[in-house]
């Protein structure tokens, strides 16, 4: 054994039974094998464990009570162990302030390029806001009004004119007019009026210096037929008007911090608010039978019976379909008005009792999200959306896929010029940018929240965090990277594993598919059954020995053990179908998608073309609304056909087109497309 293998001797973590195990370094080494033959149990349970486990260990006392406690797993030595990573076939993630864009980091980058190049535009008339300086201030005037007539002033707080008097200031403003003694009010103070004339220079620098120093870093000049006053000041301010932003830094563009998530939402980007499609989930029927869901509950029937005799005084048809009831009517039972008990004054008075459990749950069941009207769902400040660069906010790019800001940042270099720290920003854009192209995810949005990737989204997002973390000298454990995946992405992970083996790197992957395990360094199969009948290495060696061997895995590589189908039998012209029309959900353009009923249907695609948008976000939750078994609302469809038939076994295949399309390419039985 050379002496810098992973030598784990006398592993009993769950099932596995005393094993004793070399795995090389700097390699990547695939455990396969049946279900529940501790593939999990040797490679999480006991090489990351002990890895993490140690590496916990070697911190101080104090730095080990914020880190969560681990076990240290049943094996008698783990010897040249490395400090563990492990990227599991699961998001952990569950908040929802984590996007795409801050786990990758990538956000962070655009919000320290926006900081430092960005140019912010007024609402109200379109200019560019700018910052000035006295200087700044005395080239502007000298160069747009050469020979103009000039009054240089600053703004003052009434309560200072005795003093500003004290002081030799005799000249006031207010609306627009000169008075000696002005009322109250803001009030300008004049300190010289003078003709913008190159050889009055030093005048006109001395009066805004004065002007610039006693109004806290602002003047105000007016220019004798002009539309309207300058404001001029340190802050990003406009001309015309005055507007005026703060100076951005990289904490103005993050919905994540108070300076700069909308104060509305929170930088949630979505408000929490009573759905009416929950409070009534099935409009056909009418109050008297019990549409308002929350109140025909035994614990509500109190409310119940007092409604139903306030809707009858109001003139409200309680016998008549909800959905059928005049706008005006609805609206009532909704809001309410004087002397009139709706469902919103109920959740209301239900609210003063949040502090219980079961009032937070209740609650609940009957609020989604819905679009923060201050912020659109961009989750920033409309000070910040101001802010564009090349053309966009920054709001704007978390919008866009991977793709096109990958074209978009291309044309930022003239934008940005030469400096240090932009220069290694956009690096550092790029590199992150192509990464994620590498795993695959260039059809993701930096908007897209993070708890809604799937498993295997998160491992690639994970992964691409890898790479760019360019580390060295350390383990990897990772759980089936490519479930999940089209077959037309697996060499494009297998090749990011060995390139994190290359760089010194010891990778161990779970994994069962035939090409991930062929590109391989060493195989080791668990086995030779599931539960008790496994937890016993079968094989360990190179992927040219493992293809000769005499176990499971290896005989179902060769061929050699048989699978058993059933054949796909026709469709005919009695079979009923489910048809879902406009389906137009995330990046679905207008499908329809007819399915025979009583089938296995197999639906599959490319990474990002639309699968679970079409069924888990379209098909079922507007079968099961039709079918009243769950009311959670769809992704906007327009009609579904077909679902009162009757169901006929038969096996059919949906495939979904390109990546970022969304079309329905083809539909067809599986024997015709070689299953």
């Amino acid at each position: 054994m050379p002496p810098r293998d992973l030598l784990i001797e006398g592993a009993r973590q769950n099932n596995l039974k005393n094993i004793r195990l070399s795995l090389p370094q700097d390699r990547v080494v695939v455990i396969t094998g049946v279900s529940g033959s501790g593939k999990s149990s040797l490679a999480f349970d006991t090489l990351f464990a002990e890895g993490q486990w140690r590496y916990i260990e070697s911190l101080s006392t104090y730095a080990r009570l914020f880190l969560e406690k681990i076990d240290r797993p049943d094996v008698d030595a783990v010897r040249n162990v490395r400090p563990a990573i492990a990227l599991e076939q699961r998001n952990s993630v569950r908040g929802a302030r984590a996007t795409v864009g801050t786990v990758t980091e990538l956000y962070d980058y655009f919000r320290f390029l926006y900081s430092a190049a960005a140019v912010p535009s007024c609402p109200q008339c379109g200019q560019d806001l700018r910052r000035w300086s006295p200087t700044g201030v005395v080239d502007h005037l000298l160069t747009h009004h050469p020979d103009g007539r000039a009054l240089i002033a600053f703004q003052a707080d009434p309560g200072r004119l005795e003093t500003l008097r004290r002081r030799g200031y005799q000249r006031f403003r207010q609306n627009g007019r000169e008075f000696e003694h002005p009322g109250p009010g803001p009030v300008e103070v004049i300190v010289d009026r003078l003709v913008l004339r190159p050889e009055d220079r030093s005048r006109l620098s001395d009066s805004v210096e004065t002007a610039w120093r006693e109004g806290g870093s602002s003047v105000l000049c007016t220019v004798i037929d002009t539309p309207a006053p300058y404001r001029f000041s340190q802050n990003l301010s406009c001309l015309h008007c005055a507007t005026e932003v703060p100076v951005p830094d990289p904490n103005f563009f993050s919905f994540n911090h108070p300076r700069g998530a909308c104060p509305e939402c929170n930088g949630f980007g979505n408000i929490l608010d009573y759905d009416p499609e929950r409070v009534v989930p099935d409009p056909s029927l009418s109050l008297a039978q019990g549409a308002i869901e929350p109140w025909y509950k035994p614990s509500g029937r109190t409310w119940y019976k007092e409604f139903l005799e306030e809707c009858t005084r109001f003139g409200i048809d309680i016998h008549r379909p909800f959905s059928d009831l005049p706008r005006e009517h609805r609206a009532l039972v909704f809001e309410g008005t004087d002397g009139f008990y709706s469902v919103r004054d109920f959740f209301e008075e239900i609210e003063s009792r949040r502090y219980k459990l079961h009032v937070r749950v209740f609650l609940s069941r009957y609020r989604r999200g819905r679009t923060c009207s201050a912020c659109s769902g961009h989750r920033l400040k409309p000070e910040a959306l101001l802010f564009k660069l090349n053309g966009r906010n920054i709001a704007e790019l978390t919008g866009m896929s991977i793709t096109r800001l990958d074209e978009w940042q291309r044309s930022l270099d003239p934008i940005l010029g030469s400096s240090e720290k932009s220069d290694e920003a956009l690096r550092l854009v790029r590199a992150k940018i192509a990464f994620l192209k590498r795993v695959g995810l260039d059809y993701l949005t930096m908007s897209r929240p993070a708890k809604t990737l799937s498993g295997g989204e998160a491992q690639r997002v994970s992964l691409c965090n890898q790479l760019s973390a360019r580390l060295t000298g350390t383990l990897y454990v990772l759980d089936e990277p490519t479930v999940g995946l089209h077959a037309r992405d697996t060499n494009r992970i297998s090749s990011i594993v060995r390139e994190l083996s290359r760089m010194g790197n010891t990778m161990v992957v779970v994994e069962h598919d035939r090409a991930f395990m062929e590109a391989a360094d060493f195989i080791v199969d668990m086995g030779p059954g599931g539960g008790h009948h496994g937890g016993e290495v079968v094989f360990s060696g190179s992927m040219e020995a493992f293809r000769k061997a005499d176990t499971l895995t290896a005989r179902h590589l060769r061929g050699e053990v048989p699978t058993l189908r059933r054949p796909p039998k026709p469709i005919t012209g009695s079979t009923p179908w489910l048809r879902l029309t406009g389906a137009t959900g995330n990046n679905l353009k207008d499908v329809t998608l007819a399915l025979p009923l009583g089938t296995l249907t197999c639906v599959t695609g490319v990474s990002g073309s639309g699968k679970s948008t079409l069924v888990s976000d379209t098909l079922y939750p507007a079968v099961a609304r039709r079918m009243k078994t769950s009311f959670e609302p769809a992704a906007p469809y327009q009609a579904l056909e077909g679902c009162d038939q009757a169901r006929f076994p038969l096996r059919h295949a949906v495939g979904l087109g390109q990546v970022t399309d969304g079309d329905l390419s083809f539909s067809h039985t599986s024997s015709s497309i070689g299953f």
